[in-house]
């Protein structure tokens, strides 16, 4: 279910529907006495929550003018019109302020998720979200056997760059690298910061020859946005694998080993092993 986004949001729905539906008849088989149409709300709530404000302003109309058709058999038939109309007023502006609500705590859900799983800096996964991705890649990599490959990435001589034009020209590199590095790789691919200036990619159902050349697109990338002052090129080491029961910690310490032979060999290169 979780795989199939559209699914599950007409389900949502159909069950936000079928509840208004219960709560319509309710009113309907009820005396006039007791007034439940203030059930309403809940899934009036529950899919502003879900599904967003929108939805959840389009739900509200609909149960308001559910409570107004109701209400004209149930209420006394000299209630005026005016009284009528003030009651779903009253009950739009309610629902519109626990709507209001809701939509503020779910953006606050969201931005406090996004702080948990990504870098302030440069809005890529942190190194612990990261980790636990390739965690479960790697697991599906030995479950079926299929090619799995990294890329991990360091910046050349990143210290001098923050000694001669100081740390937020060097957070402005951090922030264009990670920008070149999303740019260089597919959509599917995870691209992480694991720390200061270290970057990796994890790249699922993807063929060694594939990574590299994605590499040295990448290392091209960057040569390509820092051309003149600062300088900025990259050191990059690829790993890949189908079926291996290597770790995460291994998988990382073998693309780190890459690039610092990248490094040894020159720096602004692409160095690629196997597992």
């Amino acid at each position: 279910m979780a795989g199939h986004p559209q699914l599950n949001r007409g389900l949502r729905l159909l069950g936000a529907l079928a509840l208004i539906g219960l709560v319509h008849w309710l009113n309907l088989k009820t005396p006039p006495a007791f007034r439940l149409d203030a059930l309403y709300v809940i899934p009036v709530l529950l899919v502003a929550w879900h599904e967003g404000l929108g939805w959840g302003i389009g739900f509200a109309g609909a149960t308001s003018l559910l409570r107004f058709l109701v209400g004209i058999d149930q209420m006394p038939a000299e209630t005026p019109m005016v009284a009528r109309l003030v009651n779903e007023l009253a009950y739009l502006a309610v629902v519109a302020v626990a709507i209001t609500g809701l939509s503020q705590l779910r953006r606050m859900q969201a931005q406090l998720q996004l702080l948990a799983t990504h870098d302030p800096l440069t809005n890529v996964l942190n190194a612990r979200a990261f980790s636990n991705e390739l965690a479960q890649e790697l697991s599906r990599n030995r479950r079926y056997g299929r090619p799995l490959a990294l890329i991990y990435l360091d910046l050349d001589d990143f210290k001098a760059v923050n000694d001669a034009h100081g740390h937020a020209t060097g957070d402005a590199v951090l922030r264009l690298v990670a920008d070149a590095i999303q740019g260089a790789v597919r959509q599917a691919d995870l691209v992480g910061r694991l720390g200061g200036d270290e970057f990796a990619v994890l790249m699922p159902e993807t063929e060694g020859t594939v990574a590299h050349a994605a590499a040295n697109r990448l290392a091209g990338g960057i040569r390509t946005v820092f051309r003149g002052t600062p300088s900025v090129t990259a050191s990059i080491g690829v790993v890949s694998v189908t079926g291996s029961e290597a770790g995460t910690d291994e998988l990382l310490r073998k693309a780190d080993q890459a690039m610092y032979q990248a490094k040894r060999g020159g720096k602004d290169r692409v160095v690629q092993v196997v597992l």
